[in-house]
């Protein structure tokens, strides 16, 4: 495949107030290499998105782009499901808030594939409506979710629905994760579907039937240097990406095209 004809995903960063910066404390758009290296070496052209007040920028800059990935970081802000944030909860970007929620209204509007990771698969939820545990020690589980110093070492096993799009991407219904988050989804969002858990029932994927959709609760990105299912991951994300079609026609789960249906958006 030649590089002009490379499917494009767009990455929302973080934003960030990196201490140890020359000017300590003032914001710096940032993102582990991990993200784009991992979507270039599955044949897409990664492009960053960092989030600014002004989303109005965001139409003309997604349509660049075949898909959108929604990367880990900061806790989402509790208030965007009706909740007081808890003691253990982090401070909220609520910027990186605002971009997210409209690059999300944006990619279900034109049906653009969507990849979330961590922080992702758990904005995606509130924003379909869902809400989150606000940490984990509140939910009732003893098994660790907060991975080693190793990044691509496996913290723990999911299980996954064998009918699943993920179950048909890696080739069966296990498989064994990095996990770094304190949070994960609660009350799962109308037109989610949760594909995997964890050995304690957490929430460990989701997807959204007849969308090119997959949320998951782990680092595949951190992994996929070496694992197979990472790598299998961002490849099925990029070639849907590379099948995306123009002239308003969508894109379904499978690849086939279609006329997408209305989301349950907020």
């Amino acid at each position: 495949m030649s590089s002009d004809s490379r499917p494009v995903v767009a990455i929302v960063t973080n934003l960030e107030r990196d201490l140890n910066y020359p000017f300590p404390g003032y914001p710096r758009a940032m993102l582990n290499e991990d993200y784009p290296r991992s979507v270039a070496a599955a044949g897409g052209v990664p492009i960053l998105l960092p989030p600014m007040r002004d989303v109005s920028l965001l139409s003309r800059q997604l349509d660049a782009a075949g898909a959108l990935l929604l990367a880990g970081g900061q806790d989402v802000d509790p208030l965007l499901y009706d909740q007081s944030p808890l003691v253990g909860t982090q401070m909220p970007s609520p910027v990186r808030d605002a971009y997210e929620y409209e690059a999300l209204r944006l990619a279900f509007e034109r049906n653009l594939p969507i990849l979330a990771i961590c922080r992702g698969v758990q904005l995606l939820n509130v924003f379909l409506g869902g809400t989150l545990h606000q940490d984990l020690e509140r939910a009732g589980t003893n098994l660790r979710h907060v991975g080693t110093d190793e990044p691509e070492a496996g913290a723990h096993r999911v299980a996954i629905a064998a009918d699943s799009t993920l179950a048909g991407v890696l080739g069966r219904t296990e498989a064994t994760v990095n996990s770094f988050h304190h949070q994960a989804i609660d009350r799962v969002a109308d037109g989610l579907r949760v594909v995997a858990t964890a050995p304690d029932g957490i929430v460990e994927a989701v997807e959204f039937p007849g969308r090119p959709l997959l949320g998951v609760q782990w680092h595949p990105e951190m992994m996929s240097r070496t694992s197979a299912d990472a790598q299998a991951i961002f490849r099925w994300f990029v070639g849907l990406a590379s099948r995306r079609p123009v002239s308003g026609r969508q894109v379904s789960e499978d690849g086939s095209s279609g006329t997408s249906t209305d989301a349950a958006i907020r």
